[in-house]
């Protein structure tokens, strides 16, 4: 239902309905309050019934909690995104965001573009794809990377422009050797600090083999 005379509309995702400003080469982002209260989109995590992976449902967030996740992703170094405020009646979070292309090889770009955020590939068992990144002195799981959340900036870089994130609780990083690697080597990454040298099968009982 959203309109301007100025601004020209892009697609409508989950969480924002944005608008270009071809002049100025940005775009505006529009995060609608939802009847349940919500503002934008998150995820929980708990482990599933079976014991061998994990379950991610993703829910409403907060408005403090998509504020948190769009200053993660912009000091983490994805797509430059600054918050504008919320609008006179409170209906909409406004965000604004460098005008960006679209990609050029999926694959290659989202590697790039993850790379560039210092984020990890998760192998623990989840349904979808998931990294987990260092940022704030805290451990984010990542996901979403679909094609419309990858694309080029004005240097024709791979960048993330939108992404769901959520806190990795350190109950679920304590009870996996997976998520406890991952999470070492995020943080290595992000303060410029040598990876940790492992072998695969260290940890295991021979008898296991």
């Amino acid at each position: 239902m959203l309109q301007s005379a100025t601004l020209r509309p892009l697609k409508t995702g989950a969480e924002a309905c944005p608008f270009a400003d071809d002049q100025w080469r940005l775009v505006y982002k529009l995060f609608p309050l939802f009847r349940s209260g919500g503002l934008g989109k998150t995820f929980e995590i708990e482990p599933s019934e079976d014991g061998e992976g994990y379950e991610m449902s993703t829910q409403d967030a907060t408005l403090l909690q998509t504020m948190e996740k769009l200053m993660v992703l912009h000091d983490a170094g994805a797509c430059p995104t600054e918050i504008v405020g919320l609008d006179y009646m409170f209906d909409y979070l406004v965000v604004k965001q460098p005008l960006a292309s679209a990609y050029h090889d999926f694959e290659a770009d989202r590697q790039t573009a993850v790379s560039a955020i210092q984020a990890v590939p998760c192998k623990a068992r989840f349904k979808r794809q998931t990294w987990i990144l260092w940022e704030h002195q805290t451990a984010w799981i990542m996901s979403d990377l679909h094609y419309g959340n990858i694309m080029r900036d004005a240097q024709d870089q791979p960048t993330i422009i939108d992404a769901l994130l959520a806190p990795l609780p350190p109950e679920l990083i304590k009870g996996s050797r997976l998520l406890t690697e991952h999470v070492e080597d995020a943080r290595a990454l992000r303060l410029g600090l040598p990876l940790a040298g492992r072998k695969a099968f260290d940890a295991l009982n021979d008898d296991d083999l």
